[in-house]
């Protein structure tokens, strides 16, 4: 069942993409103008546990215009620190169009008990 992220974790971890900060991962793309696009995230799968981890879904472009889209995902551990984060950049996405995504991370011998993903739409 897809499950369509409208949380206040969503909308942090859209800030953390912003700022860049994750301690096990290079810094996120540069997103200019970047805008929370969360009502346009669906997502399949985004699940806890250790070792390569995948997080996929799809986006829908609602805006008037083709839009890239930065999509940032983030594994928490037990106390919500971010262990492990991934992104994909997709560029020109047309007005109306969906389009698919996934992200992934090894963690290692780390432990996820929780998953987040933010989208931000913007000029990658």
């Amino acid at each position: 069942m897809r499950t369509t992220v409208l949380t206040v974790v969503a909308a942090l971890a859209a800030a953390a993409v912003l700022a860049g900060c994750s301690p096990s991962a290079p810094p996120a793309p540069s997103v200019t103008g970047g805008t929370n696009a969360v009502d346009d995230l669906t997502i399949d799968e985004c699940p806890p546990g250790s070792g390569r981890l995948t997080s996929a879904g799809s986006l829908r472009n609602s805006q008037g215009d083709a839009g890239d889209y930065l999509v940032h995902v983030s594994w928490l551990d037990a106390d919500g620190s971010v262990i492990a984060s991934a992104w994909e950049e997709i560029e020109g996405v047309d007005a109306g169009a969906s389009v698919d995504w996934s992200a992934s991370a090894d963690l290692g011998e780390a432990s996820a008990s929780s998953c987040t993903v933010a989208l931000t739409r913007g000029m990658l």
